[in-house]
């Protein structure tokens, strides 16, 4: 209990100077890190999600550095904003079947496929397409809402497979890249909420 009124104390002195994001969205960040790896569990994802803007995270042990993340986060998604709409993302729905099977449609073109979830890591592995593409994501769900992030340095190429919009992204790569650079163990993704 101590070390959580701690946290709560540094956090509040760290969003004083965040001026890039409110407390509330500090503290959800964080709520969504610890209560959300407890929530999340294949059964929490069964539904059909849809877009709601991107979402960025920074993983690691140093709570500190996560803090700052979360301040800087709100710049890079501000950043991921406009690349998701140039290659047709803010429109992604996901629909995730007790079978593990799994979709998802994007500019009304749906491609299907499976999913496996890792309980201990909070991962979710698509595998979709004929040549059975695998796309890895950390998952974590709270509620009706679900953070579906991926390492910031292979986001570039998982858009790419989704979107197969590869020249649409080619000017967007150096921007990605400076972030990934920018900041280690960043996660970059989406933020989704449940339709059904």
């Amino acid at each position: 209990m101590k070390k959580f009124i701690c946290m709560i104390a540094l956090l509040c002195a760290v969003a004083v100077q965040a001026d890039a994001q409110s407390l509330k969205d500090i503290l959800s960040g964080v709520a969504k890190a610890v209560v959300g790896d407890k929530a999340t569990t294949e059964t929490s994802l069964i539904g059909t999600w849809e877009y709601v803007g991107p979402d960025c995270q920074l993983r690691g042990d140093n709570v500190l550095t996560n803090i700052g993340g979360e301040a800087a986060g709100a710049e890079v998604e501000k950043k991921m904003e406009s690349i998701y709409k140039k290659a047709g993302l803010n429109t992604i729905q996901y629909t995730f079947n007790e079978d593990n099977t799994c979709s998802y449609t994007i500019k009304g073109r749906t491609v299907e496929g499976t999913y496996e979830f890792d309980a201990e890591a909070k991962t979710v592995t698509i595998q979709t397409g004929k040549l059975k593409v695998k796309t890895t994501a950390h998952v974590v769900t709270l509620g009706s809402n679900m953070s579906f992030v991926f390492d910031a340095d292979k986001i570039l190429s998982v858009v790419k497979t989704i979107t197969g919009a590869a020249s649409k992204l080619n000017s967007s790569a150096s921007t990605i890249n400076k972030l990934a650079e920018n900041f280690n163990g960043l996660m970059i993704g989406f933020e989704l909420k449940k339709v059904q």
